[in-house]
């Protein structure tokens, strides 16, 4: 059985699981449940169709950095619903792709689009063992789930570490890994009473993380070649979800009752408020692979 340093499948499904119909009220057509690029700074982002473009946006923006081939293997860490799995499948043409992810609720909606040569697996990246290495990994936000707040910042670091050196046992030599995480910005770690909620009442076990910290994973087995910080996206992508959750209030209350749809209305913008003050960013980032993993010194 896999043991975890950060959230378990029990604490994923407390989050993802409580209800497709849910979700799709307030995310995009895509299900896409990360931070968007927002390319048109005028659009109205409550609307679906601009909400979609920005999320496919971002979508296609990891897909060209991860570089895979029309034909090549690309292995999705943490597929959510399937946005991305659904654009390599149609646009991208890639051969063969798979996803990872611990929700049933996820697992059933990516299998009802029967995408082609595509597969999902409910599955923790700790137990994954690829029959052949994959050309290119990408990952969207479910990076703040490998560690928990109460692991030490060198703790958090090895079970971060150890994801990486999966990472490059998965990848062909010259492979690619592009990566998006929400992390910390701030002297903010968690604690306190916002802290309190979000690891009690949003994200059991999951704590997010530093890009030093990221960095300093990465290094014995990436070489990192870009990262860039978009607060901007972070907080219109909130303030859109939360407004599109809003104005949905009566459906999300018949599906999930008062109390989740409340607990979803404090989270969303919380998140966006943290993130005005300066306390979280989203980066996405991008590494090579390295030939063989480097032997640093603690």
């Amino acid at each position: 059985m896999t043991t975890t340093t950060g959230a378990t499948a029990q604490d994923i499904r407390f989050h993802y699981d409580v209800g497709n119909d849910f979700y799709a009220l307030w995310l995009d057509d895509t299900m896409a449940y990360s931070a968007a690029l927002w390319e048109n700074p005028d659009a109205d982002e409550t609307d679906t169709a601009v909400l979609t473009a920005a999320q496919r946006a971002n979508q296609r923006l990891h897909l060209d950095r991860a570089a895979v081939a029309p034909g090549g293997r690309l292995l999705d860490v943490g597929c959510g619903w399937g946005g991305m799995l659904s654009l390599a499948a149609h646009d991208a043409h890639v051969g063969e792709a798979t996803g990872l992810t611990l929700s049933p609720a996820q697992l059933a909606h990516v299998n009802s689009l029967g995408l082609p040569r595509v597969e999902v697996r409910l599955e923790d990246w700790r137990d994954h063992a690829p029959e052949r290495p994959y050309d290119a990994i990408v990952s969207l936000e479910a990076f703040e789930a490998f560690a928990g707040p109460d692991l030490t910042t060198a703790q958090r670091i090895a079970a971060y570490t150890e994801f990486f050196a999966r990472c490059h046992s998965w990848l062909i030599p010259s492979g690619t890994l592009s990566l998006q995480v929400i992390a910390f910005d701030s002297g903010v770690d968690g604690s306190g009473p916002v802290g309190a909620f979000f690891t009690r009442d949003v994200f059991p076990a999951t704590i997010l993380p530093r890009l030093s910290e990221v960095a300093a994973a990465c290094d014995p087995y990436f070489s990192l070649t870009a990262a860039h910080s978009d607060t901007p996206a972070y907080i219109r992508t909130f303030r859109a979800w939360s407004a599109r959750l809003l104005r949905n209030r009566d459906q999300a209350q018949a599906i999930v009752g008062a109390a989740t749809y409340q607990r979803y209305r404090v989270y969303l913008k919380a998140c966006e408020v943290l993130a005005h003050r300066g306390d979280l960013t989203v980066y996405r980032i991008v590494m090579r692979r390295r030939p063989q993993p480097l032997h640093l010194q603690a």
